[in-house]
């Protein structure tokens, strides 16, 4: 199998003040972050391939208020999740056109698609327990299942903390086979590739960026990443058990720290199944995760590719 191409997605830059507004919360949400503008994207977001967009600083707008119980905004034909994937942001709560809809979200957890109506949506991001809002934009949502990934770290060490957003597969795969791609989501990872024996899952991609869907045998047991100046006889950085599911798409997130210090996570591989195998699109269609890939084997550098 040839390697496949990569994809830059849309991307939203949160503002530096924002970072400090969130570095300065804690995971259990008792502490408030510092006042900040956030940014908010006037012209919207499409999940294109190129697109970059950084929103301009304004006001922050923060949740309504809804006595601790999240509320549904009107339904449509646009899918939305949100995947929980910058390793040292606290947990936070994520509001859609004023209405939160997931409340106290842990790292490494993506949520269940929503069903929003299309168009320009105000997507607002508050660590637990703060009042100023971390990202505050306006995203275009089309037709279709979309992932709004928050990547990066609060303190910038690597990389800052952005949100991108991720056009997601509509269709399964035949029974025997399975679509999977990979998204780099590692702050103090050089460009990736994601393997499977000789099949190439993505090769030579970014922070932010993602593969493109590749078809494997469902009966695929193990990934590897490797940097992509690795040579494919050099031993992988780590390798991870995953369980794919017949028929389905799925993506393949890689986050966390390959050098972890001071309790960080490690590197580790997040598999969420994207379109079940008897999905259709449209309704209240949702799509729901399937678990965190099991690392066998390191996931700290074992070479000197990195």
């Amino acid at each position: 199998m040839q390697p496949n191409s990569k994809t830059r997605r849309g991307v939203l830059t949160v503002a530096g003040g924002a970072l400090v507004a969130l570095a300065g919360c804690t995971n259990s949400g008792g502490q408030e972050g510092t006042p900040t503008g956030t940014g908010t994207e006037s012209g919207g977001m499409q999940p294109t391939d190129t697109q970059t967009a950084e929103p301009t600083e304004t006001e922050a707008q923060t949740p309504e208020e809804t006595d601790g119980e999240t509320e549904t905004p009107p339904e449509g034909d646009a899918m939305l999740r949100v995947a929980h994937l910058a390793p040292d942001a606290p947990n936070v709560d994520v509001a859609v056109d004023g209405m939160t809809v997931l409340t106290d979200v842990p790292f490494e957890t993506v949520s269940d698609y929503l069903s929003l109506t299309t168009g320009d949506h105000q997507i607002t991001i508050t660590p637990t327990g703060g009042s100023e809002a971390v990202f505050d934009a306006t995203v275009t949502l089309e037709s279709g299942r979309q992932t709004a990934a928050a990547i990066g770290e609060v303190s910038g060490q690597n990389q800052e903390f952005t949100v991108t957003l991720l056009s997601d597969a509509s269709s399964g795969a035949e029974a025997g086979s399975t679509r999977i791609r990979a998204v780099h989501t590692i702050p103090d990872a050089p460009a990736v590739d994601v393997t499977s024996g000789e099949t190439v899952i993505a090769d030579n991609i970014e922070f932010g960026e993602a593969g493109e869907y590749v078809t494997v045998p469902s009966d695929v047991s193990t990934v590897e990443l490797r940097p992509d100046s690795l040579a494919n006889d050099e031993e992988p950085v780590g390798t991870f058990s995953v369980d794919l599911t017949d028929g389905a798409a799925q993506t393949a997130f890689a986050t966390g720290y390959l050098e972890p210090s001071g309790g960080q996570p490690g590197a580790r591989l997040l598999l969420e199944t994207d379109t079940e195998p008897s999905a259709t699109m449209g309704g209240t269609e949702t799509g729901t995760g399937t678990g965190t890939g099991t690392p066998t084997g390191t996931t700290t550098p074992t070479g000197s590719g990195m």
